[in-house]
């Protein structure tokens, strides 16, 4: 589709949100995919390069065991995903991080592998984090097949049968991961070797491929086995449903804590985020093409709601909230006049804002900004930051205390003295080396908690500047009083980054971890999203993205809202 707004035609950029405005946790966890999702840059980026996709390896029985090896080449680079099926008994199939078998193992790999290297891989890639692995190994996952829905599409195909629509969309997916890990982590290659090559600059594309490369496996995997099932009476998944299908995951507290150790990055991704908004804020008028898009956008909203289904109870009434509001907006008369006047977007939320919940109101950014993707490619850019482990300290004491009075006020005003407000703790399992979640009052260990208890560590330093003379340096400050180190470190970050900091008291009772974990979620370009507690979810990922031999098609980056029709 082509647009009509240009850079050029948004004069002065609309104010973005205060961090004190966005940066809760029921803001944040209530956000939605958008095009500057990581998802939505690879598809845009597979498209641009004329991605070539081929499997060049399938050494799998007729159970589906064995080996493949599916290359993609785009930018003069080659990537491949290495994958071993093996089988598994069900009562061995889990969600959990420390499971230790798996129906699939997978790595993304720099390069097309060799014979001696897909045998190392071969003994070291089914085991996972227990494995040695090579330098070219970009990514390391594990996925297991859906019990709800793989073998049911199984026995249609072979039979000649289409799956059932409703059962595609209420699962939405044939396998699920567990876990993509990259950069670095468990010996596999760290990117920071390969800063040559653009591709991998931007946040968590290689693990985006990865998990693109795992969805178009398991469509090639469920064609397969229907037809060593059903022979001649077996049909394909049609291109339509398959389109549908994305990769299940299920996430948990191992991803939580990302918004914290990464103050900068999450800045970044905010921003970039807050930006478009502004943007799309400060266009004064729309062509009747833009004004029909967002009109149409909001009603594909409406029939994406309606098919979004949980079982947790709290997430069920948000959904049902979010497709009735969406529906009244649908239907408002003043709808089409809002569009037509000068800054319709903004206007247009300014008059429904006070009505609507925060589920809506975001997911109404993601349709502005939508049907505008000229106005936001730079942002893609600024996405990416190259961590340093040392910041800026030229403050003294007293500039300090200022930025934390400016700053941490929310902070300040929290009761730390309260046991609600000292519920839980952080810390680091030593089985897995993942974040956990412990009760304070019940579980040991709180000596050694993670330093995420942001609130109490603001109140105690800010106690401690203020006994020191206030043009000490914060250097010396930080010196003879070490304790304060991280969080003063923290709150220079957060002067310089100011979407850095979650506003929320991360160990208070109240909190919901599942409000950081969907945060991330949506700028992976997740949907779908299934609690299964306020500590876990399951999600989709590529749900309605082009499949391969679609991405050369008109649209094809379009995919805001995926819907199955007749359903």
């Amino acid at each position: 589709m082509k647009h009509s707004i240009k850079k050029k035609q948004y004069i002065k950029q609309h104010p973005i949100r205060n961090p004190s405005k966005v940066m809760k946790l029921d803001r944040l966890g209530s956000l939605h995919q958008t095009r500057l999702s990581f998802t939505r840059q690879l598809v845009k980026e597979l498209t641009k390069n004329n991605a070539q996709f081929e499997i060049s390896q399938w050494d799998l029985d007729k159970n589906g065991f064995g080996s493949a090896v599916i290359k993609t080449i785009f930018n003069d680079d080659i990537y491949s995903l290495v994958v071993f099926c093996n089988p598994l008994n069900d009562e061995e199939r889990s969600d959990r991080v420390i499971a230790e078998k798996w129906d699939m193992t997978f790595s993304l790999f720099e390069g097309a592998p060799s014979k001696s290297e897909l045998t190392q891989m071969s003994q070291n890639l089914i085991i996972q984090e227990a494995g040695r692995h090579l330098p070219k190994q970009l990514t390391l996952s594990r996925a297991n097949k859906s019990v709800r829905i793989f073998n049911k599409v199984l026995d249609n195909l072979s039979n000649g049968k289409q799956p059932s629509k409703t059962l595609i969309n209420e699962i939405g997916y044939l396998v699920r991961t567990t876990a993509v890990y990259g950069n670095g982590k468990f010996g596999i290659g760290d990117f920071s070797k390969n800063e040559d090559k653009e591709f991998l600059k931007k946040p968590f594309q290689a693990e985006m491929l990865t998990v693109y490369l795992i969805r178009y496996f398991s469509i090639e995997l469920i064609n397969y086995l229907a037809k060593e099932k059903g022979k001649n009476n077996s049909v394909k998944i049609s291109d339509k449903i398959a389109k549908h299908i994305g990769v299940g995951n299920a996430t948990g507290l191992g991803m939580a804590p990302f918004l914290v150790n990464h103050p900068e990055l999450i800045h970044k991704w905010i921003l970039s985020r807050e930006t478009a908004i502004s943007r799309v804020f400060s266009i004064k008028e729309l062509s009747v093409d833009d004004q029909n898009q967002i009109i149409d956008l909001i009603q594909q909203a409406c029939k994406y709601t309606s098919q979004w289904k949980v079982d947790d109870i709290i997430q069920l009434k948000r959904i049902t909230k979010l497709n009735l509001e969406l529906k009244n907006i649908y239907k408002n008369k003043n709808l089409s006049a809002l569009l037509s006047k000068n800054y319709p977007i903004k206007n247009l939320f300014e008059f429904f804002v006070n009505k609507i919940s925060l589920e809506t109101e975001e997911i109404l950014h993601s349709i502005f900004i939508e049907p505008f993707p000229e106005l936001i490619e730079d942002l893609e850019k600024e996405m990416g930051l190259q961590e340093k482990n040392s910041v800026p300290i030229e403050y003294n004491v007293s500039q300090l205390i200022e930025t934390i009075k400016e700053n941490y006020s929310w902070a300040l005003k929290i009761d730390i003295s309260h046991s609600n407000e000292n519920h839980f703790f952080w810390y680091t399992s030593q089985a897995k080396l993942e974040p956990r979640l412990g009760i304070r009052e019940i579980d040991d260990g709180h000596e050694r908690q993670l330093p995420f208890d942001i609130p109490h560590q603001v109140q105690k330093a800010i106690k401690v500047l203020e006994k020191l003379p206030g043009d000490m340096t914060g250097s010396e400050a930080m010196i003879t009083n070490p304790k304060i180190r991280n969080i003063i470190r923290r709150v220079v970050i957060n002067k310089l980054y100011p979407y850095s900091e979650i506003q929320n008291n991360l160990v208070g009772k109240d909190i919901r971890p599942i409000d950081i974990l969907r945060c991330k979620l949506s700028f992976f370009g997740a949907s779908k999203y299934d609690p299964k507690s306020d500590l876990w979810t399951r999600i989709t990922l590529f749900q309605g993205a082009p499949l391969p031999n679609q991405l050369h098609e008109k649209n094809s980056c379009e995919w805001l809202f995926p819907v199955l029709s007749n359903v």
